[in-house]
């Protein structure tokens, strides 16, 4: 299951397949798509006929969960692949949108099995997966080997290109940059109880490219 370029109009598929972190369950690669429920009342109509709205709904281990995805999405039923989930309003306006600080904790790596395709186009579909683990990414720092690198990734953010800071608290900072709208990056650094700095998460959009890459980056 894949879907055309809106831009190309070409069918974008995947270089290659992401591999699972050991002994973590989540992959290194994740995908950026949006998190979808209806009302119970709809649940009577055609997929393709109910009013789908995104959610803040934090996925759990055993739940069926409705993805709406898009290019590059490129899966079939039964496959496994990881979800980075993000409350409503943040995945559709940035984090800095979010309506309270505890929706910027509910943020997840999800490993997901591809159950269902419900509706789909040339464009996008929506389809159901089955939840199999969840990692906040605040606890990503916690459990993915340390990857200690002399490359200043704080420093160097952006290959000199304007830096936004969408978000910040005492732990958390995400910034991004984007050149003229055609591509973007974002990266998520956490400081734990020490005050050192990970790395846990990095994003890379372009035109037929929008994922999410999970990390552990630590400077000496």
């Amino acid at each position: 299951m894949n879907f055309k370029c809106r831009g190309c109009k070409e069918f974008v598929r995947k270089n290659q397949s992401p591999l699972l972190i050991p002994g973590v369950n989540i992959h290194w690669t994740a995908y950026h798509s949006g998190w979808m429920e209806c009302s119970e009342k709809d649940l009577q109509k055609p997929p393709a006929e109910r009013e789908w709205v995104h959610t803040n709904l934090v996925p759990e281990v055993g739940q069926t969960r409705v993805l709406q995805v898009s290019q590059p999405f490129d899966e079939e039923p039964g496959d496994l692949f990881t979800q980075i989930f993000e409350p409503w309003q943040m995945y559709l306006n940035g984090w800095d949108a979010a309506e309270s600080p505890e929706d910027i904790g509910k943020a997840c790596a999800v490993l997901c099995r591809f159950a269902d395709i419900l509706h789909q186009d040339e464009f996008e579909g929506l389809i159901t997966v089955e939840v199999l683990n969840v990692v906040p990414l605040d606890d990503l720092y916690r459990v993915l080997p340390e990857n200690v690198t002399y490359v200043r990734f704080f420093e160097n953010f952006g290959q000199h290109e304007e830096l936004w800071v969408e978000y910040k608290d005492e732990r958390r900072l995400l910034r991004t940059w984007t050149a003229q709208g055609d591509v973007s990056e974002l990266q998520l650094i956490y400081t734990d109880e020490n005050g050192r700095r990970h790395e846990v998460l990095t994003g890379w959009n372009s035109f037929h490219e929008d994922y999410y890459y999970i990390c552990n980056n630590v400077n000496p």
